[in-house]
C-alpha cells in the first residue's frame, strides 16, 4: 500500500515497485485494514501524521525526527500507551558501515571505559536535498525545507549512543546559515 499526495508521482512509484493499492492521502490510508504505516513525509509534519496514524489504531514507523514540538512528543507518547500500539523511530546513521564497525569493536571492548564520545554529522543540502524541497512544497518550499539544528541532533547522537547503549546527558549543537 502507497500514500501520496502528488498524483504523478503515486501513479510512478507505484507503476516503478509494482504497489496495487494506493491512496490520494495520508487519512484514507489509515481508514485502510493495514496494521502498520510508515512516514516519510517533511518533517515538521511527523507530529501530526504520526498522532493521525496512531488515532486511527496503526503501529507506526516514521523517519526522524518524531515531531516538533514537544506537545506532540508528549501526545505521540500518550497516544502509545494508551492505545498500546507500537512506534518506532528511524535513524539512518545506527546503520553506517562506521557505526556497525564501532559497535562490534565496542563490544568486543576494543575502546576500553568509555567516558566521553564525540560525534558530527554534516546535511549538505546541495544533494538533491533542495530539488526534494521545491517538489513537496511548491512555491512555499523555503518556509519547511530547514529545521532549526537543535531540533535535529540524531544523526550525530545516534552513532554513539547506539555503539555504547549509553543515555546522552548533555548535547551541544552548532548550526550554520544556509546561504544557498
Amino acid at each position: 500500500m502507497l500514500a501520496e499526495r502528488l498524483r504523478e508521482r503515486l501513479r510512478d512509484t507505484a507503476a516503478e515497485f509494482g504497489i496495487q493499492r494506493t491512496f490520494a492521502s495520508l487519512t484514507e490510508l489509515c481508514a485502510s485494514d493495514g496494521d502498520a504505516i510508515a512516514i516519510y513525509t517533511q518533517r515538521h509534519l511527523h507530529g501530526p501524521h504520526v498522532l493521525e496514524a496512531l488515532r486511527a489504531g496503526k503501529h507506526v514507523y516514521c523517519a526522524m525526527p518524531l515531531a516538533s514540538s514537544m506537545d506532540d512528543v508528549a501526545a505521540i507518547v500518550r497516544e502509545v500507551e494508551e492505545r498500546r500500539l507500537i512506534y518506532m523511530t528511524g535513524e539512518t546513521s545506527y546503520y553506517y558501515p562506521n557505526t556497525l564497525y564501532c559497535r562490534q569493536r565496542y563490544r568486543e571492548g576494543a575502546f576500553g571505559r568509555f567516558v566521553y564520545g564525540e560525534a558530527a554529522y554534516y546535511h549538505d543540502l546541495s544533494h538533491g536535498f533542495y530539488e526534494a524541497f521545491q517538489r513537496t512544497g511548491g512555491e512555499q518550499w523555503r518556509q519547511v525545507a530547514g529545521v532549526p539544528p537543535m531540533y535535529y541532533p540524531t544523526h550525530s547522537v545516534s552513532m554513539i549512543v547506539s555503539v555504547t547503549g549509553a543515555r546522552c546527558t548533555q548535547v551541544s549543537c552548532l548550526g550554520y546559515k544556509d546561504e544557498h
